[in-house]
């Protein structure tokens, strides 16, 4: 790597913040301790050393220390800074050695770093622009400012049409300059489009209780602005996070990356109400116009008409069409859809059961109302989500009827096909579910939540590379989206990723340290990496978050078992199956302590019961053909060929969803002599794990597959070396049953797999007594 001022001014040794760094091989010494740094987080400091006070961008960080575009992404970045910065004693903001420039890059700030071999440390470049092709892109809304000369910022005090404004001409919008902010946010970009942020409105009434009539009206401005294909709107989730605290207009830039932010107050007497409006342009802080609307209550309407067209006016030179000012017919109506909005917000099922009761007396008061049809509809799916799983045969989709009204009234509403494509994903027609969501996207893109389901379908699906964007981009428009988080971290851990998956999950943690779902899957994956101690912990958290939810008591029951606790894990279940009518879910835990019982016929029994409802959890038959596995091959073949299709073909595929079912044909493959068929299936798999280097993935992947593949091939060694490997790495999930498992057959008396299974059980127990020691502790 080049370095300003020539090979001779090289710099081999730092201080920063009292630590030496030796920059040839990592050593760091530091209150007399010594340790090396990681090969890239070297590569990193290096880096930052030799380009010290330059503004770096991400595809520079990447291009010098991956070596290519291809091989990071930006949270590859976000995690290797964070490393870095813990390395260097500079994790508590503000960041005093690598400072994030928003919405450019990062810098290493000169005066932090001393050189201690003589070398002369690089100076700052008097002009901080980055020098990639990316930090000179301008959105086509900014081609008229001139270059190098600031813009005249106009205040707007009394026009009530303004003319369209040219931000300073040094900035550019926040969907163009796709950089880093404080908190290590990847930035998707959205073409260009000027983006904006409606922030809660303050209440200013004398009793200080108007609060509500304050958010309905940003709820509404919001949600107009939303339907501009000429803007990009943060949306009102993430925009309520910034309700309670101080926080600057830069902060709140950095955060969400917007370059215009729109805040208010809400002053009501009696009939009349007088609303502050004030858009404020991000870069400069400078205030684009403020205007003051004293009105009757009954106007208000016309107000937020009024204030949503002034924004759009003011960045995009266009009006909003008049199909997205039409009145809600109903103030009454339109207040209940906003509670019920706001219910949705916190994920629980005692929050959902609320909002369908809220959805449904806006539909008393107004049938033919499309988004309250779509909210109770919304509702209902996620009470589900946490309730009793069940089948399309266990109870009837009384949610059909909404939806066809919803239709009828308008069928090319973006909600009403987005609520389409959720209803294909429930019947289990992936493919239209899909394009039901590319369609609501394409006719609304800043709605984060069709986002989010268009990534989540692709994930389902394992278009693993195309569900990434989606939901980077859902979390562009709504970053404190708890659901696009949570679903980004599934893909992340999808493609072995695993690292930047508990990065978002720890995130969203903290950004909404009420969100349950964000714990539940924290407990997932913990559990993967070896840790069911921490794991059950979440679990617990989770469920006291949503006290009410079956999914989450569930999740509890299993955390126990994970911990070889089967007493704990069957009184749990007991309980589970009298407070709540689970018909698949019981089943399941049950078949669990089965296993860990020994009993091969009561698993096989509760696994049949799940299995004869129809259900469509790729789990539930792989672990059901793995049952009938041990015993009788001809009945383990028969259900994956109905639930795995793919895996009998030609050229058969290979994935994390079906990975565990193509082990298990393999193997009964080879007990009826089907050579023909096993010799591709077994290549696909090698390739795929040889390929992917797979260690976490979806819950179907539990990590023994190489150890089970090596067994397979009667690579008795390889097998048994790969086991140890594993376990003394920490593994233990879903370990239960090891010894039971169809591929090991071979294995189950010899002396080292019998120790292997011992040191399994050695370290399950230290995990339960963790749990034990830690469980009243806070999270941290």
């Amino acid at each position: 790597m080049d370095i300003k001022g020539g090979p001779e001014n090289r710099v081999n040794c730092v201080e920063i913040r009292g630590r030496s760094i030796d920059l040839a091989n990592g050593r760091v010494i530091h209150e007399g301790k010594e340790h090396y740094l990681a090969p890239r987080l070297l590569a990193l400091l290096s880096f930052f050393v030799e380009h010290a006070g330059d503004v770096l961008t991400r595809d520079q960080i990447i291009e010098s220390v991956w070596g290519h575009l291809d091989a990071a992404t930006d949270d590859s970045v976000n995690v290797a800074v964070s490393g870095l910065r813990r390395e260097l004693g500079d994790n508590r903001r503000p960041h005093r050695v690598l400072q994030a420039v928003p919405r450019r890059g990062y810098r290493l700030v000169p005066d932090a770093v001393t050189g201690l071999d003589g070398g002369s440390m690089p100076t700052a470049v008097t002009n901080d622009a980055a020098p990639s092709s990316s930090s000179t892109r301008r959105g086509a809304w900014l081609a008229a400012a001139a270059a190098g000369v600031v813009a005249v910022l106009v205040v707007f005090l009394l026009s009530e049409r303004p003319e369209p404004v040219e931000l300073a001409a040094t900035a550019q919008p926040a969907a163009a300059r796709g950089s880093a902010g404080p908190d290590d946010e990847p930035r998707p970009t959205a073409a260009g489009r000027p983006s904006v942020v409606v922030l809660p409105f303050l209440d200013m009434s004398a009793n200080g209780d108007q609060q509500f009539f304050a958010d309905g009206l940003v709820d509404r401005i919001t949600h107009m602005l939303t339907q501009s294909p000429d803007l990009q709107v943060v949306a009102r989730t993430s925009a309520f996070a910034f309700r309670d605290g101080e926080f600057s207009i830069r902060d709140i830039a950095d955060r969400l990356q917007v370059d215009a932010v729109l805040e208010g107050s809400v002053q009501r007497s009696e009939d009349q109400v007088r609303v502050l409006a004030q858009l404020i342009e991000t870069e400069s802080e400078a205030h684009l116009w403020s205007r003051t609307f004293d009105r009757p209550v009954d106007d208000l309407f016309v107000v937020q008409d009024e204030i949503a067209n002034l924004v759009s006016r003011t960045l995009t030179d266009t009006l909003l069409a008049d199909a997205v000012t039409a009145h809600p017919r109903n103030r009454e109506v339109h207040d209940l859809i906003t509670r019920g909005r706001f219910l949705m917000d916190e994920y629980t099922q005692t929050s959902a059961q609320r909002a369908q009761a809220i959805f449904q007396q806006a539909l008393d008061l107004d049938p033919d109302q499309v988004e309250a049809l779509i909210g109770y509809i919304d509702a209902v799916g996620m009470e589900r989500s946490q309730g009793a799983y069940r089948t399309s045969s266990d109870v009837e989709d009384f949610t059909e009827t909404y939806l066809e009204r919803a239709r009828a009234i308008h069928p090319d509403h973006p909600l009403v096909l987005r609520a389409t494509g959720d209803w294909h994903f429930r019947n289990g027609r992936l493919d239209d579910a899909e394009r039901f969501y590319e369609e609501a996207v394409r006719r609304n893109p800043n709605d984060a939540f069709a986002h989010a389901t268009l990534g989540w379908v692709r994930f389902r699906t394992a278009q693993y590379d195309d569900a990434i964007p989606a939901l980077q981009q859902a979390i562009r428009l709504d970053p404190f989206s708890g659901l696009a988080n949570v679903w980004l971290a599934d893909v992340y851990w999808a493609v072995g990723r695993s690292e930047e998956a508990l990065f978002r999950l720890r995130r969203i943690i903290r950004d909404r340290p009420e969100y349950p779902q964000a714990y539940g899957r924290m407990a997932n994956y913990l559990a993967q990496t070896g840790e069911t101690g921490e794991a059950a912990r979440y679990a617990l958290r989770q469920r006291e978050l949503d006290p009410s939810s079956p999914a989450r008591a569930f999740q509890v029951c299993e955390s126990y078992l994970q911990l070889g606790d089967i007493e704990a894990g069957r009184e749990c279940t007991d309980r589970l199956q009298v407070e709540h009518d689970l018909p698949l879910r019981t089943p399941y835990l049950r078949s669990i302590i089965a296993l860990l019982e020994g009993d091969s016929a009561a698993r096989v029994e509760a696994l049949e019961s799940i299995y004869e409802k129809g259900v469509r959890e790729p789990l539930i038959k792989a672990l059901l053909a793995e049952a009938y596995a041990e015993r009788d091959c001809s009945r383990a073949i028969e259900v994956l060929d109905a639930s795995f299709p793919e895996l009998f073909a030609a050229a058969p595929t290979i994935n994390p969803i079906n990975l565990s079912a193509g082990l298990t044909a393999v193997h009964c493959m080879q007990q009826s002599g089907d050579e023909m068929q096993m010799g591709p299936l077994l290549a696909a798999i090698s390739e795929f794990l040889e390929r992917n280097r797979i260690k976490q993935g979806p819950w179907q992947v539990f990590g023994y597959e190489r150890a089970a593949l090596a067994a397979l091939n009667d690579d008795t060694e390889t097998a048994l070396d790969e086991l140890e490997d594993l376990i003394d790495s920490g593994w233990r999930y879903s370990w239960w049953g090891m010894d039971r498992l169809p591929m090991f057959d071979d294995l189950r008396d010899h002396p080292r797999f019998r120790a292997a299974l011992e040191a399994l059980d050695e370290g399950v127990a230290r995990q339960r007594a963790h749990f034990e020691k830690h469980r009243d502790k806070p999270l941290t």
